[in-house]
């Protein structure tokens, strides 16, 4: 399988070899002053504010660093007594950490000093979940990362059995830089899988910074394994979060993060009164007051402007007092008349822009320097002197190899001093620009223009191919069918007009018209021809109107007799719409396909048929005698006595299943099971075995009672029999003997037949 390329969307931001300075918990800006004397801690280019008007008492010539916005360090937890939590196993430390076990989501807000506060949220995976012992939160353990990057403490997160998010307080930057360490532990891809995902989160979008999802971390992310990597990352002066989302299940897979900085651009700008007591810095310095102290002003008797110091004093030590001397500089030039009369290297300024003119290089103000007008031959200090710039590029026409400024080089102007004119195409002495018809074709440049063709080229001039006096590129109806070009698809073929499918094909074509076209015969080209469509009622002119056709015959529903395409027409189908069923033979609402007791016998149709009972007749049910469940034929025992059918001998019967004696009546119903002629109720009496017609008891005199139990065995004599009328007479002796052998002879092989 193709592993999916790794996360590059904010990504290509990351550049690990370009760390930013390291930042002082003490320092935030890093400027070498301390926050908390430092005016402005979060900018490098200033530190001081002395009255407090938000503008720097000065600001570092050439600052261009970042500014840093805010960052965390973990340095300076916000703190509550009322919300401690345990940290690393030990319930008696208060570290201030943050969600273990069975402890409520907390915000660490910003308070004080530049510290990002931060939310962490913590969600189960069906692991243990957060106990005291798992290390996590803001920590001084260096025992695997050896020193954190920026202070004493850092952020750690392991050993979470479930998911953290660690989610910063929302910031405004250009940039991000961070510090993280991942423990090289063996991280699985699955079951639960573990994880690390930073991003950066607006109110719009969210950017994978880092996004090891659906990756072997020890693999595929080597690099940031047991080893501390900064990240620095383009925001562009965005609004976001930063939230670090970590999975985990190991104490020793574990994330350390360190050294957070946001930083943004400085706008500052420097103060030029720093005790804001209404004069300047330079002005108090030159008076001896302190530019720092607002109480401290320069003092100014006749409120002139310059202090008393200046003016009473002898500034160009001549000996001559300030007030006294005409010419306090001393630079030839009497006060009066210096513009400078305490700047002894200035004493002009033509222009009164301040400046003076040694030091100002355009003396005259008049937009050229000096230099340059003397260059053009024009007077620097005479503001009327100008040079000639025919132009007004700001170069002379001297240096300026386009004097007219139109573009052309003067060599290759044919009107060199005229920034209108440059080219004449026809040769008339009359510039293009001027010229109404530049290459005399008859047609104006207007009209040529106008009509699309080249007002410079003789060989290209207007058509007018319908002749109504207007050029084919202008005329609205170009073949006079009476649609405007713009909403005709066929604009130049009168028979027609429109395509609504745009397939080139005219929906129509207008009568007794001569044309090439063909009429198109679906308008919408969704496949269904316009006639059918307007059979099935569907729209001809809309490709997303088409004619129902539910089984995809080519035949609308409107039109289709069978419109499930199941075989049974409509009309005969319990459910046309449906291809997989047409029978409901029990009218319960269900397709006899998918019902599994069509005639709603409460038998299922497998089993009727199995038990070879009609499954669509609701009074041809299974034969199931003793109502177990089960048909007789599969029940291995009909009557339900326990004794399989193939053994019983009254399988339907459940109060029998033996016939020793073969006779027919069951061993429990028989009083004489072995049919030897003795009751079983005798034979268990008499000591024999009821069940074997052999064993019988011994019955000496014949009387139906054993011996065993017959009291007259030795003494009784038996009865003799009486004799047959028709014998008495002895016409056949020995006859009655014969009888009674024949008789004893005929028991016995009954019995044996019946025992076989």
């Amino acid at each position: 399988m193709t592993r999916p390329a790794k996360p590059l969307t904010l990504l290509i931001a990351l550049l690990l070899l370009m760390a930013p300075p390291t930042v002082l918990a003490d320092d935030t800006d890093g400027d070498g002053v301390d926050d908390s004397i430092d005016d402005f801690p979060n900018n490098a280019c200033a530190d001081t504010d002395t009255d407090g008007d938000g503008l720097p008492d000065s600001v570092v010539s050439g600052c261009t660093s970042d500014v840093v916005v805010a960052y965390t360090s973990f340095e300076d937890p916000f703190t509550i007594d009322s919300v401690k939590y345990t940290d690393t196993g030990d319930e008696n430390s208060d570290r201030y950490l943050w969600n273990n076990a069975n402890e409520p989501h907390v915000a660490h807000n910003q308070t004080t000093g530049n510290e990002m506060g931060f939310t962490l949220y913590y969600e189960s995976n069906g692991g243990v979940g957060l106990t005291d012992g798992d290390y996590f939160g803001t920590v001084n353990y260096t025992g695997t990362v050896g020193n954190f990057t920026e202070g004493d403490q850092g952020y750690q997160m392991s050993d979470v059995d479930g998911v953290t998010t660690l989610a910063l307080d929302q910031v405004t930057a250009d940039s991000l830089s961070l510090d993280l360490f991942l423990q090289d532990t063996g991280y699985e891809t699955s079951n639960p899988e573990d994880y690390l995902i930073i991003r950066w989160v607006t109110s719009t979008t969210s950017s994978d910074i880092l996004n090891t999802s659906g990756y072997d971390i020890d693999s595929d992310f080597s690099a940031y394994l047991d080893t501390w990597t900064t990240a620095t990352v383009a925001l562009g002066g965005a609004s976001g979060t930063l939230e670090v989302e970590f999975s985990s299940n190991s104490a020793l897979e574990a994330l350390y993060l360190d050294n957070i900085v946001f930083t943004g651009t400085s706008t500052l700008t420097e103060d030029l009164d720093d005790d804001n007591d209404g004069w300047s810095d330079v002005d108090e310095a030159d008076c001896g007051t302190g530019p720092l102290d607002g109480n401290d002003v320069p003092a100014d008797s006749d409120a002139n402007g310059i202090c008393d110091a200046l003016e009473g004093d002898d500034f160009d030590g001549d000996g001559i007092p300030n007030d006294s001397d005409p010419d306090d500089d001393n630079d030839g030039v009497d006060d009066v008349d210096d513009a400078f009369p305490l700047d002894s290297s200035e004493s002009a300024d033509a222009d009164g822009d301040g400046v003076g003119d040694n030091a100002d290089s355009d003396d005259d103000n008049d937009g050229y320097s000096d230099t340059t007008e003397a260059d053009c031959g024009s007077d620097p200090n005479d503001a009327g002197s100008t040079p000639v710039d025919s132009d007004g590029d700001d170069l002379c026409d001297d240096l300026d190899p386009d004097d007219d400024g139109d573009g052309i080089d003067d060599g290759d102007d044919e009107f060199p001093d005229d920034g209108t004119e440059s080219v004449d195409s026809d040769g008339d002495g009359i510039g293009d620009n001027a010229d109404t018809d530049d290459d005399n074709d008859g047609f104006s440049d207007s009209e040529e223009l106008d009509c699309a063709t080249d007002p410079v080229d003789e060989d290209s001039y207007p058509m007018d191919s319908d002749g109504d006096g207007l050029c084919d590129y202008l005329d609205l109806d170009g073949d006079n069918d009476g649609v405007n070009d713009a909403d005709d698809y066929f604009p130049d073929d009168p028979c027609a007009f429109t395509d609504t499918d745009g397939d080139g094909m005219p929906n129509k074509i207008e009568e007794d018209c001569q044309t090439t076209l063909v009429e198109d015969d679906d308008d919408d080209d969704d496949g269904w021809a316009d006639a059918i469509e307007l059979i099935c009622g569907s729209d001809h002119m809309d490709f997303q109107s088409i004619p129902a056709d539910l089984d995809g015959d080519g035949i609308c529903d409107v039109s289709d007799h069978d419109d499930d395409g199941d075989g049974f027409s409509d009309d005969e189908d319990a459910f046309p719409n449906d291809e997989k069923e047409w029978l409901d033979s029990d009218g319960d609402g269900q397709g006899d396909n998918a019902d599994t007791d069509d005639d709603g016998d409460g038998w299922p149709d497998q089993i009727e048929t199995a038990c070879e009972s009609e499954p669509l007749d609701s009074v041809s049910i299974p034969r199931d005698r003793d109502g177990d469940g089960m048909c007789d034929v599969q029940d291995p025992d009909d009557d339900g006595d326990g004794i399989a059918d193939e053994q019983d001998a009254f399988p339907n019967d459940a109060t029998e299943w033996g016939d020793y004696d073969n006779d027919g009546v069951g061993d429990n119903t028989d009083n004489d099971d072995d049919g030897d002629g003795w009751l079983d109720s005798d034979e268990k009496t008499c000591g024999t075995d009821q069940m074997d017609a052999e064993s019988m008891p011994v019955d000496v005199d014949e009387d139906g009672i054993c011996d065993s139990i017959d009291d007259n065995v030795q003494t009784g004599e038996p009865e003799e029999p009486e004799e047959p009328e028709e014998l008495k007479d002895d016409s056949l002796p020995g006859f009655p003997a014969l009888l009674a052998a024949l008789a004893m002879l005929g028991a016995t092989i009954s019995a044996r037949h019946r025992r076989e």
